[in-house]
């Protein structure tokens, strides 16, 4: 499946990189050093390598993503209690166009959906998208798991949301 192009004429409201290195929070670099063991001599790890219980600390930051098909999508199976807190709702069962205003769901899918296609973790960074707190800024890093190191079926990720300087 190949990825259509972003929309350029979109206001870009996420920062983003192939470079897990460029992430500025230290629990990000923890989540993904945690993946990266649990892959061991693979591309990427299953859902069944990951027990977010490894890494209690890290629990709150933690979100797990369904990959959907037909049409591509991507469902909250897991948010951690920093990322429900930090939007002000329950995301668990939700699709991200649920969660997230359409604009920028729009890029949300159009990232999450390259993570898939490169089977390679990505970082990125924003405003948060909640009206009235637009204060607020978030990182955070997406990476795949697969059951055949092959086919991604799910998204492991983490997001911390600072206040912001402006």
């Amino acid at each position: 499946m190949s990825i259509p192009p972003f929309d350029p004429t979109l206001r870009r409201a996420i920062t983003a990189s192939w470079d897990v290195t460029t992430a500025v929070d230290q629990r990000l670099h923890q989540i993904h050093a945690y993946w990266k063991s649990r892959r061991r001599d693979r591309l990427m790890p299953s859902r069944s390598d990951i027990d977010p219980v490894d890494v209690p600390a890290l629990l709150p930051f933690i979100v797990l993503l369904d990959v959907l098909n037909d049409p591509r999508d991507f469902r909250f199976r897991l948010a951690g209690t920093h990322f429900r807190e930090s939007v002000g709702s329950e995301v668990t069962g939700l699709l991200i166009g649920d969660v997230f205003p359409p604009t920028f769901n729009a890029e949300v899918h159009y990232h999450c959906n390259n993570c898939v296609h490169r089977r390679a973790p990505l970082v990125g960074s924003g405003k948060l998208w909640v009206v009235g707190r637009e204060h607020v800024d978030w990182e955070g890093i997406v990476l795949p798991l697969s059951p055949d190191d092959t086919t991604v079926n799910m998204l492991l990720g983490g997001a911390v949301f600072t206040l912001g300087r402006n």
